[in-house]
């Protein structure tokens, strides 16, 4: 490739001629050996530039300077930058560039005067470099644009008043000057004479040396080397590209495959964007479908609130199509808002005009075909409340969420359960608990658990237990078991404390009953309610005494005429009563007058065996068979069948030779008779709690002794004492009292510990 040269800012056109550029040497030895030419203490030269060829510029000229121009320059010709300049071939009086079309002299400031404005009574602003440029460059500056002090005036001016100084600036006709192409070359100047190709340096040497021409270039002389100690400033650079570009390549190499990665990554990206669009798209056409069908219930509520007897009814179809078409919006988006706001303005309205005491049921049946779309006693999933800790399963205790009120949830607190509080509070009374419990059982399933608790603690049990505190026997009209146990099922252990109200009022019942007044009226039931061994002793101590003493004192065996009402009342009581003391009533107070008569009869000179036996089965099937299998009563029964056959066998000696029964010495003698127990016993069935006084009641009842309470207590100890007998009247016996699992019997004055045989033995004397 050809190049021309030139000084810079030359224009003349010069034939090109082929040049080679070799690299400067980074170092020169000295310069004492360099050529004259080559930067030695010679004069200066103008410096040369290199054009490519094919190029052509139009020379310039040097213009002339002004003195003080002149000046300037030679002030600063020896400075840094003038040094530089005149390196790259800038000459003084030649323009900046390539071409040297740039400014001839430095760029000028022009200070304005003190107090003046822009354009201030004409004042221009243009200074004398950009003059001498615009004519260097060929523009022809006008006589107008001359610069004029303000404190001088141009000759013929006439002297403008100061109120004159702001006003528009006369119009100033431009003075046009044409010349030819030729006038402007000659005044730009004759373009420089041309040079040759300069000097040429060989610097492939140990030493740069000055040659005429190309030619001289010795290529031969130089041969490539694998000498390490040559160049090493050139070997060490070239080691530092090396591992330069060698990091660059890895950088790129884990660019590249980071590139890899993002694309395969924005590639996954976009399939799930894509599936997103396309899912959302889907839900997009799904809501609008559903605010079709949205859209079609408002309308259809607006128009049954403007009927007078409208039904929920009319709603269904459109419920079900929201629920079953879209169920997962439903859930998702509580649609059951919707279903709420729209029958809430008919069931305030069906509401008003309901009595729940008399039509329990209403709207329970549209309801529950809509439990669904309500979301009736909907159920979350509770969360996962188990850790693995080490291999063990650990059971994480969360903090309780209060859960707000679903909109049917709402609508049951604010519209539903105002009506049912008025009828209960107003119109409904314990001593008929059915239609409140009615009401309960209908809409149980439906009510939230805080509605539930609402309805049973501040509605239904504060007027049973009013009901339980003011019933008396005399004058209540019903039960207090048809006040109480209605609702157990429902209340559970709110109604403790209403029981413990009942079990005083059934004692006291109790207490003052009297066989006269009959069996009591559901007495059956309070004996789940009270424990064992009090239902017992309660028994005991109020009710088997009065028994005895009916039997004792108004009960007869009158073959001819007999009463039976006496019997009935006791017989009322054998469900209520413990089998083995209610068998020991009857063996001491009804056998032993049996008996006697049947032992009068036998003796009679003529006696019927054949009345005997019929008046044996009568008095047999007048017992109850729970009460025939009873061991006591058994034993009453085979006695009476014994003496019959005693006197069957005597014949006609029976009436001397008979003896009187005497069941209770025969029954101690048989006591006595008995071995003692053994400490193997087995467990009763059902027991609720084994103490040491329940083991020596049953101790006592396997040997027909009552263990009655007295109803006082030991001086020295307080321990309740009790009455160890056979007598249902409590007379004779023993008395003790239980403590550090231990009976303590009187020895004396004082009292001492006895074994439950010797209690026994000394209960029977």
């Amino acid at each position: 490739m050809g190049f021309t040269k030139g000084d810079i800012g030359s224009t003349s056109s010069v034939p090109s001629e082929p040049a080679i550029t070799s690299p400067a040497p980074t170092k020169l030895a000295s310069t004492s050996e360099l050529p004259t030419a080559f930067g030695g203490n010679s004069a200066p030269r103008a410096q040369r530039s290199f054009l490519r060829s094919g190029t052509s510029s139009t020379s310039k000229p040097s213009t002339p300077l002004p003195a003080h121009e002149q000046a300037h320059f030679s002030k600063i010709g020896s400075t840094l930058g003038a040094q530089m300049l005149a390196k790259m071939g800038w000459q003084a009086g030649t323009g900046l560039g390539a071409t040297g079309e740039g400014i001839v002299i430095p760029i000028e400031s022009k200070l304005r005067p003190k107090k003046m404005g822009i354009a201030f009574k004409g004042y221009r602003e243009k200074t004398e470099q950009s003059k001498l440029e615009a004519k260097r460059r060929g523009e022809v500056v006008s006589d107008d644009e001359e610069e004029v002090r303000p404190g001088q005036k141009k000759k013929g001016d006439v002297k403008e008043k100061r109120s004159d100084a702001w006003k528009k600036p006369k119009k100033v006709k431009t003075k046009v000057e044409h010349k030819t192409y030729e006038q402007i070359v000659a005044e730009a100047g004759q373009e420089p004479a041309a040079y040759g190709i300069g000097q040429i340096i060989d610097a492939t040497g140990r030493t740069p040396r000055e040659i005429a021409s190309l030619a001289d270039i010795s290529l031969s002389s130089w041969t490539p080397s694998t000498d390490p100690t040559r160049i090493p400033e050139v070997r060490h650079n070239l080691r530092l590209i090396v591992d330069t570009c060698k990091n660059d390549l890895d950088g790129l190499a884990r660019e590249a495959k980071a590139l890899e990665e993002r694309k395969r990554f924005v590639a996954q990206e976009n399939i799930r964007l894509q599936k997103k669009v396309t899912d959302e798209a889907e839900l997009i056409a799904r809501l609008q479908q559903v605010k079709l069908v949205v859209d079609d219930i408002g309308a259809k509520a607006k128009e049954l609130a403007s009927v007078y007897e409208a039904s929920l009814d009319d709603l269904s179809p459109l419920f079900s199509t929201l629920l079953v078409q879209y169920p997962t919006e439903f859930d998702r988006y509580r649609l059951d808002e919707i279903v709420v706001a729209a029958i809430a303005p008919m069931v305030r309205r069906i509401v008003a005009q309901w009595n729940p005491l008399q039509d329990p049921s209403g709207l329970v049946t549209t309801f529950r075909t809509w439990k669904q779309a309500l979301k009736v006693n909907s159920v979350d999933k509770p969360p996962d409340t188990q850790i693995d800790i080490y291999g063990a399963r650990t059971v994480a205790t969360l903090p309780a969420i209060e859960k707000p009120m679903t909109p049917f949830e709402s609508l049951l607190w604010n519209v539903w359960l105002p009506k049912v509080r008025t009828c209960l509070n107003n119109e409904w009374s314990p001593e008929d608990p059915t239609p409140a419990m009615k009401l309960y059982e209908a809409w149980s399933t439906f009510l939230p658990p805080f509605v539930r608790d609402n309805i049973l603690d501040q509605l239904i049990l504060p007027k049973v237990s009013k009901a339980v505190a003011n019933w008396s026997p005399k004058r209540s009209t019903v039960s207090l078991h048809a006040l109480v146990f209605p609702w157990l099922p429902y209340l559970g252990l709110r109604i403790d404390d209403v029981l413990g109200d009942a079990q005083r009022k059934v004692k006291g019942l109790l207490r003052s009953w009297v066989p006269a007044d009959g069996a009591l009226k559901d007495l059956g039931g309070w004996r789940e309610v009270f424990d064992k061994g009090e239902w017992d002793a309660m028994l005991l101590k109020y009710v088997v005494p009065k028994l005895g003493s009916l039997l004792r004192d108004e009960f007869r065996v009158n073959p001819r005429n007999q009463d039976m009402e006496p019997l009935k009342h006791v017989l009322a009581w054998s469900t209520l009563l413990r089998g083995s003391v209610f068998a020991q009533l009857l063996e001491t107070e009804f056998f032993p007058k049996w008996l006697d008569v049947l032992h009068i009869w036998l003796i009679q000179p003529k006696v019927s065996f054949e009345e005997v036996a019929q008046w044996y089965s009568f008095w047999k099937s007048s017992f109850p068979d729970s009460v025939q299998s009873m061991p006591g009563v058994a034993r009453g029964f085979t006695r009476g069948l014994q003496l019959m056959n005693t006197a069957i066998e005597l014949g006609p000696d029976a009436p001397t030779m008979l003896k009187r029964p005497d069941l209770r010495a025969e029954q101690a003698i048989a006591n006595a008779s008995m071995k003692k127990p053994t400490a193997t016993k087995v467990a009763p069935a059902r027991i609720q709690e084994i103490t040491f006084r329940s083991i020596v009641e049953e101790f006592a009842a396997s040997h027909n002794l009552l263990f009655i309470p007295t109803g006082r207590a030991h001086e020295k100890s307080r321990m309740p004492l009790f009455r160890v007998s056979s007598s249902i009247g409590g007379k004779g016996g023993l008395l003790v009292y239980v403590q550090d699992d231990a009976v303590w019997a009187p020895d004396g004055d004082e009292y001492g510990a006895i074994t439950l045989e010797d209690m026994v033995l000394r209960a029977n004397k």
